[in-house]
């Protein structure tokens, strides 16, 4: 029988929060947000006492014991003294100290809310249709349908999902950026559209904004769109759970930014994440350093040869504008390749045209079955799909292979 950490109904939550140095950054009649060290806490009043939950987590209720056996967790203990015996002592220092105690607080300024209460869902409420922008018919596209909402002061919402398939947080259109939604667990979550019956495709873009400007250009059917805001280990295994439940083998990257570099520099931080890749990427402040499986000897002879005609034409582009090599210069911005055992090593400059060249050929070479990238002419899908919208008199059908990452 268990009777060890059973008083957590006599603790008054909020107090204790701030006795543990939680500062309140925003105070509802629902329920109050703390922030601690980067991390954001939920606190809620029910009718079996206080709980409260990360941002992360919002279906994962707490009490009293957690919150205190997690701040004793940081807390170097004296001597030999364990966990346990740190929460003990700190869970008795509490229940003796009046002001942390219901019994001293009987009045709570929070509303009794439902045990599963989920304050991300009160952001948000059903999106007015625009007749003149993006996101004009998108409540009745199929893919969109219940995956934009809008915030009180009418700013596009787009709902990110955990592990869990809970809301915790959102992305916000700002019409400048695409940003992360007040408290909103980027970190750990990503956006995807519906999912239809039977699908024949995984999209990945960096935010849901321009998976709705490619949807708006291309009209895909039987497909799923999904978005980044973060790559991560916790966004990814999100994203891979997905692509085993839908059961399709390949996945569509369309990274993009307000320049292409941005976009190249995130497919490589992508496949650096890819299950069974042993694509290693670690960046310096001018480089990065990138390792990875040899495969196949034709598949390295391939990369290893666009490689050096990169750098052949890189020593002759030099010499356009002195008529002697300055090698130190060069190496600089060159692609460095070489082997150790059975891996290949390669140290790549922070430039565009080199990055372009790394993640293409790494593409066509190890890649191809498993992932295809795609990338807009423009910057990104957005202007693309403006500009398509100001040639009034196109009217070709767009091929998705006009867009496969080329040199």
């Amino acid at each position: 029988m268990n009777n060890w950490l059973i008083e957590d109904h006599l603790i008054h939550l909020p107090n204790l929060f701030e006795h543990l140095g939680y500062r309140v950054v925003q105070s509802e009649n629902t329920h109050l947000i703390l922030k601690n060290g980067g991390e954001h806490y939920v606190i809620i009043n029910t009718e079996k006492g206080y709980f409260y939950y990360k941002v992360q987590r919002p279906q994962e209720k707490l009490s009293a014991s957690d919150l205190i056996t997690e701040h004793v967790s940081k807390v170097e203990g004296i001597g030999k003294e364990l966990i346990w015996d740190k929460v003990d002592s700190l869970y008795n220092k509490v229940l003796e100290t009046i002001t942390l105690l219901i019994s001293n607080n009987p009045e709570s300024t929070l509303k009794i809310v439902p045990k599963d209460y989920n304050h991300f869902l009160s952001y948000r409420s059903p999106l007015q249709d625009t007749t003149k922008d993006l996101y004009h018919g998108v409540e009745s596209s199929i893919p969109f349908s219940g995956r934009v909402f809008q915030n009180h002061e009418g700013g596009p919402l787009f709902p990110l999902f955990n592990l869990q398939n809970e809301v915790c947080g959102y992305f916000l259109d700002t019409d400048k950026e695409v940003v992360p939604y007040k408290e909103s667990a980027i970190k750990h979550s990503l956006w995807y559209s519906n999912i239809p019956k039977r699908i024949e495709g995984l999209f990945l873009f960096k935010d849901p904004k321009e998976a709705l400007a490619f949807h708006k250009k291309f009209q895909l059917k039987n497909v799923v769109y999904m978005a980044l805001g973060a790559i991560n280990s916790q966004t990814t295994d999100i994203l891979f759970q997905i692509q085993r439940l839908t059961k399709v083998d390949k996945l569509f990257l369309s990274f993009t930014g307000n320049k292409k570099i941005e976009g190249y520099l995130r497919d490589l931080h992508f496949i650096s994440y890819t299950k069974d890749s042993d694509f290693n990427l670690t960046l310096t402040d001018r480089d990065m350093l990138l390792r990875f499986p040899m495969g196949k000897e034709k598949s390295f002879s391939r990369f290893y040869d666009h490689t050096r005609r990169f750098n052949q034409d890189l020593a002759q582009s030099f010499l356009n504008f002195n008529k002697i090599i300055d090698q130190n210069r060069l190496n600089k911005y060159s692609i460095l390749v070489s082997k150790d055992n059975e891996d290949i090593k390669v140290r790549l400059p922070i430039e565009s045209n080199a990055i372009k060249l790394l993640v293409w050929s790494y593409y066509k070479n190890y890649l191809n079955k498993t992932i295809d990238i795609l990338k807009p002419k423009s910057d990104n899908w957005y202007t693309e799909w403006e500009n398509s919208q100001n040639q009034v008199n196109e009217r070709k059908e767009v091929q998705l292979k006009e867009y496969r990452i080329a040199l």
